[in-house]
């Protein structure tokens, strides 16, 4: 299948691709509609990717363009969006499908399956004549072509004529049985890869422990709802995904509820490692460093509960969801589990979907919380702050700007631009990240947000904080503190380079700059932010330039040397600038 996405962002593409790639299925990336008008006769999609706001046509008429694109493929289309306002719109604009952001690869899997049904083969192995009668029509109206057979015999001989995609068998059936047929199917090497899935009235744990010794992939019990079924067989053609996505330990000391829990995962592709006790999984954790760790509650030797309180004294392992199994379901217990860090629990006996679904949750919960994280070093503290608030209240559309008096801190290194064309391009990246290193956690000691870097220099603002200093005191402590952090800078890494720091105090606009549909930054503008640039520029090396403004707020806590009729680049009247000495000792709070 050829799919396409429409987005400038590449971060969707990737989280698209991730389960779609493994299975043979091809995602290109276009930037905008008019791209994917260029190109489809390049790219010829089955199912095209849009998000809820396209940057050159609307919804609706987009929708509309993919139906008649192709004549001999019916191309789906298929919305991400993030509210339920999204959804609605999704099928106004009479959309093939709907993806919610955050999403799981089991969903785009599920709904690119709904949207664009390739058939499949399945082979029904049952010799109740009321049994073919009643699932072939759901099997069929799921969009697979159905082979039947009514013995085991005639089910392997189709198995080897036919190599169906699937193989639905029961169990007690003359000439061979159930089991017996998956035990050679899995032993041909021109058979083995066939998903088997046993469904039959023996529903014992016995017979469930026989059927997947025998190889089975998954295992039902007669009766079986139509839902149930769908969802088993699709969940058994996604599993064809290669064990590439996240690491699970899961522990267990039932052989039976291990393989029955092992094996959904794995068919979902995850990597699954197994532990029969609290105390191996320990072990088996700290070797492997898994992703997630889906535990029983009740086991010998280490139980459930001991097992979350060792992983979270790991300092590696702390922050590792774990899922638990358990058959208690009282308040009290869930609590206990909570209070003990568990992430999430199942209750038993829980079906594979509901295994499914949690472990997704759970993880896409965790990826969400790393890129929150990973993205925090990307962007500043006020832009990450404004993009939540603006997710939580759904105000995506809007742009705020805010006026406020704020101080602002300009650094710029001397000397740089020469030095670095005697280094490698790697050289250069890894001397200007131990500079910064240095420098910015000395700003955010006086609650600065660093805005932005500008190759070598640091844009720094300092907004009122509750019970804090004035910005102007606490930009002036943090651009003296890094002058002293210069010379063993310099000492530890061989450098004999100086820093100029401005600071101008003023009002000025925060809030909303960029495109409302690409890219935004959070960030300060106006002609206070100007003029503390230029004040840097005319700071002496090793020194700390303030405005006027900034030493009419400091009062008597600096000293200064006074700079009268200082032109600045760009301003048209001479200003009076200052040359910072000292600063008083911050006073002890009591």
């Amino acid at each position: 299948m050829n799919a396409v996405v429409v987005a400038s962002d590449p971060l969707l593409a990737e989280f698209l691709r991730r389960p779609l790639e493994p299975l043979g299925h091809r995602l290109v990336q276009v930037a905008s509609m008019a791209e994917l008008e260029a190109r489809v006769a390049e790219l010829e999609p089955h199912a095209v990717f849009l998000p809820r706001r396209l940057p050159d046509r609307d919804l609706a008429g987009a929708v509309a363009y993919l139906r008649t694109i192709l004549d001999h493929v019916a191309v789906a289309a298929i919305v991400v969006g993030v509210t339920a306002a999204d959804r609605e719109i999704a099928k106004a604009a009479k959309a093939d499908g709907f993806l919610a952001v955050p999403f799981t690869d089991a969903e785009v899997l599920e709904v690119v399956g709904a949207s664009t049904r390739a058939r499949k083969l399945v082979l029904l192995c049952d010799d109740s004549p009321m049994i073919h009668r009643y699932t072939t029509p759901i099997l069929e109206d799921d969009g697979y072509e159905v082979v039947n057979a009514h013995d085991g015999a005639e089910g392997l001989r189709l198995a080897r004529e036919r190599r169906p995609d699937l193989v639905l068998t029961d169990v007690e059936m003359p000439r061979m049985d159930g089991y017996e047929l998956c035990k050679a199917l899995k032993t041909g090497t021109d058979t083995a890869h066939i998903p088997v899935l046993i469904c039959s009235t023996l529903g014992e744990a016995t017979d469930l422990e026989r059927g997947f010794d025998a190889g089975a992939d998954d295992y039902m019990v007669k009766p079986v709802v139509p839902e149930e079924l769908s969802t088993r067989v699709r969940a058994l053609f996604a599993g064809t995904l290669p064990a590439s996505r996240e690491r699970i330990l899961v522990v267990d000391d039932s052989p039976a509820q291990r393989h029955f829990v092992a094996d959904c995962l794995a068919r979902q592709g995850f990597e699954v490692i197994t532990a029969e006790n609290g105390k191996i999984g320990l072990e088996k954790a700290l070797q492997i460093k898994p992703h997630l760790v889906v535990s029983d509650y009740e086991m010998p030797v280490m139980t459930g509960f001991e097992l979350v309180h060792a992983l979270r004294r790991e300092p590696e392992l702390r922050n590792v969801p774990v899922i638990m199994l358990t058959a208690r379901d009282s308040k009290r217990d869930m609590a206990q589990m909570r209070a003990a860090g568990a992430s999430a629990y199942l209750v038993k006996p829980f079906a594979q979907d509901k295994c499914i679904a949690t472990v997704e949750r759970t993880l896409a919960e965790r990826r969400l919380l790393a890129y929150k994280a990973a993205s925090s070093l990307y962007i500043s503290d006020a832009a990450r702050k404004a993009a939540e608030e603006r997710a939580r209240d759904g105000e995506l559309d809007s742009i705020r700007a805010d006026e406020r008096e704020m101080a602002v801190l300009f650094s710029d290194l001397v000397g740089f631009t020469p030095m670095s064309a005697t280094l490698t391009p790697r050289q250069v990246i890894e001397l200007l990240n131990e500079y910064f290193d240095v420098m910015c956690p000395l700003i955010k000691d006086e609650q600065g947000d660093i805005d932005k870097f500008i190759g070598d220099a640091i844009m720094a603002v300092f907004d009122e904080v509750r019970g804090g200093a004035p910005p102007a005191e606490r930009a002036v402590r943090a651009a003296l503190a890094m002058q002293a952090a210069m010379a063993p800078f310099n000492a530890s890494c061989g450098a004999s380079l100086a820093m100029r720091i401005g600071i101008n105090t003023g009002p000025l606009v925060r809030g909303d700059l960029g495109s409302r549909i690409v890219r935004r930054d959070y960030t300060v503008i106006g002609d206070t932010v100007n003029r503390a640039n230029r004040y840097e520029q005319r700071c002496q090396p090793g020194g700390v330039l303030i405005s006027a403004s900034t030493r009419h707020a400091l009062g008597e806590l600096v000293t200064c040397t006074e700079s009268l009729g200082l032109t600045l680049k760009g301003v048209a009247e001479p200003v009076t600038a200052y040359q910072v000495l000292t600063i008083a000792p911050r006073k002890e709070v009591s």
